[in-house]
């Protein structure tokens, strides 16, 4: 049999070279099913191993789905795990549902590779995938960052960077395939993929972005995919030259603490724009752990106003505390130096409402939380008032939500900020029920916060210039 053109471009794909075992993530439409049966024309069914995550959006089509999958992995003699998860439970932490499903996705990925000990994790994503990633980005006004869109091979710090350390890489091996060799494939080897029919929906941005704005473009320039393919590669090279350039400024510049990061504000002045905003991007990545729903306005509003040595009138997102003074940026959370105690039995927060701690009070409030977030909390959050919240100090096994559907040890929380030891087991918590939602003056859960301009519980602690939330 002829090797396919598809076979052919794996099998002189770089990252391929050498596969000792590999999971394959296949949902069961045409781009992963075509790069499964395409693999195993080139490598041992002991190289391979299946990875599909029913996300539960479909009932029994998303079943259907898992079973057609698993009985594909079957009919070639491959390992598979079928995974489900409810994605709509885990949605609140997220900006949305399929942001919510990536992430869980690729969580449950690195977990599989780590336990098969693969060297890599193979995803479908082919030349039309890019450039419909392209042009959403050139929609939102990304720079040279967004515009690099998907990497052929990102390393797992970054990819599985929420994971426990491992090794395996993420390859995109289709990534300079169309998606019309895919088809062809799928019907020369007479394969029958699933139809996810939500792939259809225009309420979409990336639907709409497929079947109406690509069209049109291609028709005007049909050489349109590999010219955002070509702006993909160039964005890349140039994103990788800044941060190369600003690690040789990184040590003069930034000072990583426990509990937060500072930037020197005089040595930021020295740089050139675009390393001033890459240098801010990365801060805000190595303390937030991502720069999801970080916009051009944010990064720019904090430059602006670092420049300006004033607080910004662009806040972040998620409730990422930021100071400016005329020396320093910081980010994260200064520990207080006079701490709040609290000794008491559990107390019902019911407004309005002071409790003692120490040399602090917590006072609470009904409130309407501000149009626009605060720079500096100062040791306030602004709590969704559906709830019924408590006053404690920590118990064994407690725990926080940190966002994107990851938690604590609220034991680790205070250490990291810097808690003396004998302060912890008086630490005021807020609750509800059993899980902890506002460390005082330390962390809040995102959760739990109140939306902008919203009727909310108000709870804060007195002498709260010490405090960042």
């Amino acid at each position: 049999m002829k090797p396919h053109p598809l076979v052919t471009q794996l099998r002189h794909h770089p990252a391929l070279t050498s596969v000792r075992r590999a999971v394959v993530a296949v949902s069961g439409g045409p781009d992963s099913l075509a790069l499964l049966y395409a693999l195993c024309e080139l490598y041992p069914a002991t190289a391979l191993a299946v990875y599909h995550l029913d996300h539960q959006f479909r009932g029994e089509q998303s079943a259907a789905d898992a079973q057609f999958v698993a009985t594909t992995a079957q009919s070639l003699g491959l390992t598979a795990w079928i995974d489900a998860a409810d994605i709509r439970q885990a949605a609140p932490d997220y900006a949305n549902l399929s942001e919510a499903a990536r992430v869980v996705r690729y969580r449950r990925l690195a977990h599989y590779a780590l336990q098969i000990d693969a060297d890599m994790v193979l995803v479908a994503h082919t030349q039309d995938d890019q450039a419909e990633t392209v042009l959403m980005r050139l929609l939102r006004g990304s720079g040279t960052t967004g515009l690099a869109a998907m990497r052929a091979v990102t390393p797992w710090s970054i990819w599985a960077a929420s994971a426990p350390p491992g090794h395996a890489a993420l390859v995109r091996p289709l990534l300079d395939v169309a998606r019309a060799t895919i088809l062809d494939y799928c019907q020369v080897r007479q394969l029958t993929p699933r139809h996810d029919p939500s792939n259809d929906k225009q309420s979409a941005l990336r639907v709409r972005v497929r079947h109406n704005l690509l069209p049109a473009l291609r028709h005007e320039q049909p050489q349109l995919d590999q010219l955002l393919a070509q702006t993909a590669l160039l964005s890349s090279d140039s994103d990788d030259f800044v941060n190369i350039s600003l690690m040789a400024h990184w040590d003069q510049l930034v000072r990583t603490l426990a509990t937060h990061i500072e930037l020197q504000r005089a040595y930021f002045l020295t740089l050139h724009p675009t390393l001033q905003r890459a240098a801010l991007r990365r801060v805000i990545t190595l303390y937030h752990g991502t720069l999801r729903e970080i916009s051009f306005g944010h990064i720019e509003g904090l430059r602006t106003a670092l420049i300006a040595g004033v607080a910004t009138s662009e806040p972040l997102p998620f409730g990422i505390p930021t100071h400016i003074t005329a020396t320093t940026l910081t980010i994260g959370t200064v520990t207080p130096s006079v701490a709040p105690i609290y000794v008491g039995q559990p107390k019902l927060l019911v407004p309005p409402q002071t409790i003692a701690c120490g040399d602090y009070s917590v006072q609470v409030a009904d409130a309407r939380t501000p149009a626009q977030p605060a720079l500096h909390d100062g040791g306030q959050v602004f709590l969704q008032p559906n709830h019924r919240y408590t006053l404690r100090t920590r118990q064994a096994g407690d725990r926080i939500g940190i966002g994107n559907g990851r938690h604590r040890r609220v034991q680790d929380v205070l250490v990291d900020a810097k808690i003396p030891a004998s302060q912890r087991a008086t630490w005021p918590l807020v609750c509800v029920d059993d899980h902890v939602v506002w460390v005082v003056g330390v962390r809040s859960d995102p959760g739990y916060r109140a939306k902008l301009n919203q009727p909310a519980l108000q709870i804060w602690c007195d002498k709260d210039d010490q405090f960042t939330v």
